[in-house]
């Protein structure tokens, strides 16, 4: 891989920001893609669906084979609410392998001694959320957990996720 990829997609990554490494098998030539990028026509099905399933994927454009290699920002758990539940679930979330934070804007809730090594954010959730994490709203406030949800619903369905 080229230096200049390599630099590319760890910035992505440092950003949350979805990229795909476009790999020409016949020549070996490569480049970043971020997803929200403008790109040409032949490729932007591809790159789209690549998006939004997650999966790399070997495809032909103009008859050319080319290896498109997702890669995702890595998974998030947003536990709104630094309550007694919120507690055990961002123990066990860590124990799963999550990048875990608790998110309460109410800051004598979250504090470090009732979420120890769990990164807390004393904000109001909807500033902290992006369509790479999962969400918990445990407040049971609506004026704490109405927000987030509605945007989390919007962002999937804007993204065209498939909806049961």
């Amino acid at each position: 891989m080229e230096e200049i990829n390599l630099r590319r997609l760890n910035e992505a990554r440092h950003a949350r920001v979805a990229a795909i490494l476009v790999t020409y098998v016949d020549t070996g030539t490569e480049r970043v893609l971020l997803e929200g990028e403008v790109i040409d026509e032949l490729l932007s099905g591809l790159v789209s669906q690549s998006f939004l399933t997650g999966r790399s994927c070997l495809a032909e454009v103009e008859g050319r084979k080319c290896f498109l290699n997702i890669h995702l920002p890595a998974p998030r758990l947003a536990i709104i609410g630094a309550v007694h539940i919120g507690q055990t679930l961002a123990q066990m979330a860590l124990l799963a392998g999550f990048d875990t934070r608790v998110i309460d804007p109410r800051t004598a809730f979250a504090t470090k001694d009732r979420f120890p090594g769990v990164a807390l954010l004393a904000d109001w959730p909807v500033d902290a959320l992006d369509r790479y994490t999962a969400m918990v709203a445990v407040t049971h406030d609506p004026k704490i957990d109405d927000d987030p949800i509605g945007e989390a619903l919007l962002s999937h369905w804007n993204a065209g996720i498939d909806h049961p």
